[in-house]
């Protein structure tokens, strides 16, 4: 109820007599629950950490790594008062991408470009793309460019994810093993040689 509210009218709509009232109770069994709003408030912002989590672990294209992006752009579009209202304002929390950090490098590892940085270097990338993130998310919900629009924020992730992951391949010395390995794989389907012909 109170996550319908915050995405209805925003977090300062949140009170014990909104939510009272659309549940149509009186705001006694509400308080033998919470103590304050400050406690609803607490458990929301965990519930709301826990829908964003869940949607950077869908999968909406072949690339693993894009997906947790894309996951996150398309809450924000969905949800743009609350991701404002919790994790933008200045009283909000962070949305830490370290949370399911586990999950996240086990995506990447996925990736035959990624699998041959050490974890240092992933989580590195990770948090890079964090920032890069935030700041499409930002401008989602500043009405900074096409707002519904997830095609738009998906090119734009892919842009910048594929120069962020060749810088970091080129500075840790492990470009020509990736593209080796590529090659390694491409030539387990295909006759190379014939291709080359």
């Amino acid at each position: 109820c109170a996550y319908r509210i915050a995405k209805e009218k925003g977090r300062k709509a949140i009170t014990i007599r909104e939510i009272g009232t659309r549940l149509e109770k009186s705001t006694a069994p509400i308080y033998t629950q919470y103590p304050s709003i400050d406690a609803i408030i607490i458990d929301l912002v965990e519930y709301v950490k826990g829908l964003l989590s869940k949607s950077t672990k869908e999968q909406r294209s072949i690339n693993r790594f894009l997906n947790i992006g894309v996951g996150f752009l398309e809450f924000v579009i969905d949800n743009k008062r609350i991701f404002n209202d919790f994790f933008i304002s200045a009283d909000g929390a962070r949305f830490d991408f370290t949370r399911d950090e586990d999950f996240y490098l086990e995506q990447m590892r996925k990736s035959p470009f990624l699998n041959v940085l050490d974890d240092e270097r992933l989580l590195r990338i990770l948090e890079d793309m964090q920032i890069y993130t935030y700041g499409l998310a930002i401008m989602i919900c500043a009405n900074i460019g096409p707002n519904k629009d997830l095609s738009y924020y998906q090119k734009k992730l892919e842009l910048s994810g594929n120069s962020l992951i060749g810088y970091h391949m080129y500075s840790s010395g492990k470009y020509e093993l990736a593209v080796q390995k590529m090659i390694d794989k491409i030539g387990e389907k295909i006759n190379i040689e014939e291709v080359l012909k």
